[in-house]
């Protein structure tokens, strides 16, 4: 089985490149899914985060309020590393566990979307790497777009690694500051190179 990552910065449109290959057919992991359900109550990470944060970062229902989570984490490199090692340990053993699933199931070709694949130290064992970029300016319209401010925005870009070093760490890089018909021609022609690599 040809296993893909797809990496990038944020905002950048790697949901929408999932979107497309899941439109073709093709099976896709989406590792922010994965940390969400960690986060969810009763899952793999809820009652380290919470015993390391605080029930400020819940709700009134009892769950964590993500948006309140990113404020505290975005505002401190040190307590955003603290919640990354608490969540990717469980994020890294599920991605393993539907890998193993998928190639079970005789699939062909699976592809895992992870935005922090660089920092959480998961860029090993993939056939490729696809980084999904943009421009500065496009990134913040699209974060703002979201709800951010331009200082949030800042920090939740300043807290990835540099789009750069992304591109040069991956074996592919789509650009996705023009059409979405740009961008699926873009991800095909990636397709058709990482499938004749194999």
């Amino acid at each position: 089985m040809i296993r893909v990552a797809v990496t990038g910065g944020i905002a950048c449109g790697k949901s929408r490149v999932a979107m497309y290959l899941q439109s073709r057919g093709i099976v896709v992991c989406e590792a922010d899914r994965l940390a969400h359900r960690a986060l969810a109550a009763g899952g793999g990470a809820y009652r380290d985060v919470v015993n390391a944060f605080g029930s400020g970062i819940l709700d009134e229902a009892g769950d964590i309020d993500r948006r309140k989570l990113g404020d505290i984490v975005f505002a401190d490199s040190g307590r955003l590393a603290e919640l990354n090692r608490l969540v990717h340990p469980t994020v890294k053993a599920d991605i393993e566990d539907w890998l193993s699933d998928q190639e079970g199931r005789g699939c062909r070709l699976a592809v895992v979307v992870v935005p922090l694949l660089f920092e959480a130290g998961m860029e090993r064992g993939w056939d490729a790497v696809i980084c999904v970029g943009c421009s500065p300016a496009v990134q913040q319209a699209r974060l703002a777009e979201r709800g951010f401010d331009e200082k949030a925005c800042r920090r939740r870009v300043a807290a990835q690694m540099a789009l750069t070093e992304k591109t040069k760490r991956s074996d592919f890089e789509v650009w996705n500051d023009g059409s979405v018909e740009q961008l699926e021609e873009r991800v095909d022609d990636v397709l058709r190179s990482i499938q004749e690599r194999q």
